[in-house]
């Protein structure tokens, strides 16, 4: 009977004792190394070792946890360019399929863009054609000027100089304008190619 009650004690004193180690295992303390490649633990590690990675380890020297160290100001600004470049990616793809949806609700067939495209151009032709031949007329008209025989009097002279330098700004001011309008068809032209290309992009989706 007195064996039984010393191993009783025997097995309760090794129960609290593993019970006292768990325990304190449960409490973590903080461990860094500084740049001169010393250790510091507890309270001290996070003053000493502010720039650095804080390991947090238990009474037993097991690691649990990891304390990464504060960023340094090329590496915020770094984050900040690489969010700002993401968030500009996403804006753009949304706007490319906000414009995407516009144009199957605008354009149910590919034939139907042709056919847009073709009649807007055909009217850009017509007009650049019309000027062109105001531009021609206008030319020969100062070609005409300039074959007429210089006036003796000097009035008449002042006149007809003073028509000459009118013409020619009338014909610079058609090329001019002119040479927007081939401009703008040109655009033109490449608008409908990329709703053209979108819109096959989008079917073959």
């Amino acid at each position: 009977m007195p064996i039984f009650r010393f191993q009783s004690v025997h097995i309760v004193w090794l129960l609290a004792i593993f019970f006292i180690i768990d325990c304190g295992s449960a409490f973590a303390i903080s461990k860094c190394q500084d740049a001169s490649g010393k250790w510091h633990y507890g309270d001290n590690a996070a003053a000493a070792c502010g720039d650095t990675r804080i390991t947090i380890i238990d009474k037993r020297g097991r690691k649990i946890d990891e304390v990464a160290p504060p960023m340094t100001e090329e590496e915020i600004n770094a984050k900040k360019a690489e969010e700002e470049r993401i968030k500009a990616e996403q804006k753009l793809k949304a706007e490319r399929d906000l414009e995407k949806k516009r144009i199957l609700a605008i354009y149910p067939r590919e034939e139907d863009i042709i056919s847009a495209r073709d009649s807007r151009l055909s009217g850009m032709d017509k007009n650049i054609k019309m000027q062109e031949r105001l531009l021609d007329d206008m030319r020969l008209e100062m070609k005409k000027l300039e074959a007429k025989e210089i006036p003796n009097n000097e009035k008449d002279r002042a006149k007809l100089e003073s028509r000459k330098e009118t013409q020619q700004q009338d014909i610079n001011e058609f090329y001019q304008s002119i040479t927007r309008l081939r401009r703008e068809r040109e655009k033109t032209a490449e608008k409908y190619e990329k709703i053209l290309t979108e819109f096959r992009e989008l079917t073959a989706e």
